[in-house]
C-alpha cells in the first residue's frame, strides 16, 4: 500500500468509528454489553491510536494531518457511546482522556519522522560538502600543475627549435608536473574512498613554498622570488594553508594576469600573525578577470582562512598588478572559527 492509500484507509477507519459513535449516541445503534463485545470495543480506540502513529510516521504531512485527525477523533469519541446520560463536563473529560493515546502516538511518530528527515538532510549536506571539497582540491592543486604543464609546453614550442637538446629537459619537466597532478588526483580520490576529509590532506608546508615558487619561475617567462622575513615556528596546519594560498595565487597569475614579468611572494610576521603576500606586476586586468580569478578559488580560500581565524585581501594595486594577502594565526591554538 502506498502512502496515499495508507492515509485513505486510516481516514476511512476513523470516519467509520465516528459514524458508529454518532449512531450510538442518537440511539439508532444499540451497543452490546457482554464481555466479548466490551473487549473488542476497548481495542478499537487503541487500534485507532496505532493507526495515528502509522499515518503520521509514513504519510505526507498534509495527509497525516487529515487522516490522523479523523482517527484521533474516533479514538477520543469512542467512549461517548457508553455515556448517553452523563453530564457534558464528564463526557468531555472522558473523551480528553481517550485522546491521550492518539496524541502520544502522533507525537512519537512525528519525532521519528523528523529525526529520519534530519538524518537524510545531514547525509545529503555531507555528500555535497565532500563533493565541494573534492572540487576545491582539484581546483587548487591539479589546476596549478596542469597550468605548469601548459606553460612549459608553450615556452618550449615558442623558443626551442626541433632537435634542440633542451627539448629532453623540457619534456622531463613536463613529465614531473604531470606526475604531480596525477598524485594530487590520486590523493583526493583515495581520501574520498577511505572516508577521509580531502581538505585535511597536506601536500606542502611553509618550507615548501620556495621550491613551489622556483618551479613556477622555471615553467615560463615570469620571474618569481620569495622574500622571507623573520617568522617564528608555524603550526603545520597553518603552514599547509599558507602553501595552498600561494598555489592558488600563482595559478591565477598564470591564468589571468596580463603580461606579468615578476611575481613576489613575501612571508612575514606582524602582530603575532603570519602574513603571506603574493604580488604580480601584470597590466590592468579585464573586467571579467577578477571574477574569474576570485570565483571558486578565492571564495573557498577566504572561507578556509576565516575558519582558522585568518583573513584574505585581494585586488588590483597601483600603478599596475594584482595582490593577494593572507593573514593567518601562527598556531591553531588561536583559532576563532575552526570547526571541530
Amino acid at each position: 500500500m502506498d502512502r496515499r492509500g495508507l492515509a485513505a484507509a486510516v481516514a476511512v477507519a476513523g470516519s467509520i468509528s465516528i459514524v458508529i459513535t454518532a449512531l450510538a449516541r442518537t440511539g439508532a445503534l444499540q451497543m452490546g454489553r457482554n464481555e466479548n463485545d466490551a473487549a473488542w470495543l476497548l481495542a478499537e480506540p487503541l487500534v485507532l491510536a496505532g493507526l495515528v502513529f502509522v499515518v503520521v510516521r509514513w504519510s505526507s504531512p498534509r495527509a497525516a494531518a487529515i487522516a490522523g485527525s479523523l482517527a484521533a477523533a474516533g479514538s477520543a469519541l469512542w467512549v461517548q457511546r457508553f455515556l448517553p446520560d452523563e453530564p457534558a463536563q464528564d463526557a468531555v473529560f472522558a473523551s480528553a482522556v481517550w485522546l491521550i493515546p492518539s496524541l502520544a502516538a502522533g507525537t512519537v511518530a512525528w519525532y521519528l519522522s523528523w529525526a529520519a528527515a534530519e538524518r537524510t538532510r545531514a547525509i545529503t549536506l555531507a555528500r555535497a560538502e565532500q563533493r565541494l571539497r573534492l572540487a576545491l582540491d582539484l581546483h587548487d592543486y591539479v589546476a596549478h600543475d596542469i597550468s605548469e604543464i601548459v606553460a612549459r609546453a608553450q615556452a618550449g614550442a615558442a623558443v626551442l627549435p626541433l632537435g634542440d637538446p633542451r627539448i629532453a629537459e623540457l619534456f622531463g619537466q613536463i613529465e614531473a608536473a604531470g606526475l604531480r597532478a596525477l598524485e594530487s588526483m590520486d590523493q583526493t580520490v583515495h581520501a574520498l574512498g577511505e572516508g577521509r576529509d580531502p581538505a585535511r590532506l597536506t601536500r606542502g608546508g611553509i618550507d615548501d613554498i620556495d621550491e613551489l615558487v622556483r618551479r613556477f619561475a622555471a615553467a615560463g617567462e615570469v620571474g618569481a622570488v620569495v622574500e622571507r622575513r623573520p617568522i617564528p615556528e608555524v603550526d603545520a596546519t597553518i603552514g599547509a594553508e599558507a602553501y595552498r594560498a600561494v598555489v592558488e595565487a600563482l595559478t591565477n597569475v598564470r591564468r589571468h594576469a596580463v603580461r606579468p614579468t615578476q611575481v613576489t611572494v613575501v612571508l612575514n610576521e606582524a602582530s603575532g600573525a603570519l602574513l603571506v603576500s603574493i604580488v604580480d606586476d601584470g597590466a590592468a586586468r579585464p573586467a571579467t578577470a577578477p571574477q574569474a580569478a576570485g570565483g571558486l578559488g578565492l571564495a573557498a580560500m577566504t572561507d578556509r582562512m576565516e575558519r582558522l581565524g585568518g583573513s584574505v585581501e585581494a585586488g588590483p594595486r597601483r600603478p599596475h598588478g594584482w595582490h593577494v594577502t593572507v593573514t593567518l594565526p601562527l598556531s591553531r591554538n588561536t583559532d576563532r572559527g575552526a570547526r571541530t
